[in-house]
């Protein structure tokens, strides 16, 4: 998963501010991907999610005059396409209660080691999607930010709109939850013989 350092996040945002378009085209190369997979796991739609994401950057481009204050730009993408969902959900459902969205999100895994004998990787990806099951929407949100996004609990609160105790406290919460489960050395051996964590389509 390609992220870009902060540095360079901010380099980037500079030149946006001066005008330079091919910075907008080097964000959406490296985030388009990384929010496709979010919003999957919130969710929704592909095609939705398609429209949602070049309106962000369509925004941040038609913004650039004040994006070079942004200061934690993943964080940034992830909640600003976050409430556009939402609020695009709330519309079409003439403002519904939306509470579902914070308990479905979902992660699919699939074991990408090629030494395991494909139906060895199916069973190991089963047993740990049930694990995942386990866990609550919000912790299964905040692992997948975390552990996948490499998110920090300063990041992972502005998104769940906690503080970020709560959000630590939730990750630790669901590493409990796991760790009760007997599968905690499943996921360590799992993280070295190549388990990839992907949204549910």
């Amino acid at each position: 998963m390609t992220t870009l350092t902060a540095t360079k996040n901010g380099e980037l945002l500079e030149r946006l501010a001066r005008g330079d378009d091919r910075a907008i085209a080097e964000l959406y190369a490296t985030y388009a991907d990384q929010l496709l997979s979010y919003g999957t796991g919130l969710g929704f739609g592909r095609e939705q999610l398609k429209d949602a994401i070049h309106d962000l950057f369509w925004k941040l481009c038609a913004s650039r005059g004040t994006v070079a204050d942004v200061r934690h730009l993943k964080a940034y993408l992830f909640r600003a396409l976050k409430n556009r969902l939402l609020n695009s959900a709330k519309v079409q459902a003439r403002n519904a209660a939306l509470d579902s969205h914070d308990e479905s999100f979902s992660i699919s895994v699939t074991v990408v080691d090629t030494l395991i004998e494909e139906e060895d990787r199916s069973a190991v990806a089963s047993r740990i999607e049930g694990y995942l099951a386990r866990l609550t929407g919000r912790q299964r949100e905040a692992v997948y930010l975390h552990f996948i996004e490499e998110m920090d609990y300063t990041d992972i609160a502005a998104l769940l709109e906690i503080t970020p105790h709560g959000a630590r406290k939730l990750v630790s919460r669901a590493i409990t939850s796991i760790r009760e489960s007997n599968v905690l050395a499943l996921l360590i051996f799992s993280a070295h013989v190549g388990v990839h964590f992907n949204q549910a389509v």
